[in-house]
């Protein structure tokens, strides 16, 4: 836990850091464990999620709501799945050879049809890949640059990744009107 400390400045985010990692942790270990399937490797996962809170934990308004739960999974799982990644040698997810134009703001277009909670709901049927960016960006602001910090990507993939993924929210909102 010092170690964590030691990477916070003020008291008052020590303190938040401190509720969030003796709520959470056990959950983050269920997570990671589920994804790597071995103990050791779900231990580092874990630390590495706790070093990326403790640096991001400015981030992060209140320790124990379901919008931090949901920000802290989202790095676990990212960072047991970058760890699967090198153990199998998997191929990178976002060597996609299309291109997909952004002509359209999705906001302009989402907002003034639905309220907050329905874009939310949308978002959480979309995949993984892009509603953990999707979630980042519009429930937590966060900037494309802070999201490849936090889930281990280049920024292009996250940028890439938030434009198919508004698309398909897009596409399922409209299919939703229908």
């Amino acid at each position: 836990m010092l170690i964590y400390l030691n990477l916070i400045d003020t008291e008052e985010e020590k303190s938040k850091f401190e509720k969030i990692y003796y709520q959470y942790k056990q959950l983050l270990f269920y997570v990671a464990n589920k994804i790597l399937n071995d103990e050791y490797l779900s231990e580092d996962a874990v630390h590495e999620t706790f070093i990326k809170i403790a640096e991001n934990i400015s981030n992060i308004s209140e320790a124990i709501c379901p919008q931090t739960k949901s920000y802290i999974v989202i790095i676990v799982r990212n960072i047991s799945l970058n760890i699967l990644k090198k153990q199998k040698s998997y191929l990178d997810i976002d060597n996609y050879s299309e291109i997909i134009s952004d002509d359209y703001s999705l906001e302009d277009e989402v907002l003034s049809k639905y309220s907050f909670n329905l874009i939310v709901e949308e978002i959480s049927n979309l995949t993984v890949t892009y509603k953990d960016v999707l979630y980042l960006t519009y429930v937590e602001g966060l900037s494309t640059k802070e999201i490849a910090r936090l889930i281990n990507v280049e920024n292009e993939a996250v940028k890439k990744r938030l434009q198919r993924g508004r698309k398909i929210l897009l596409e399922n909102i409209r299919k939703r009107d229908k």
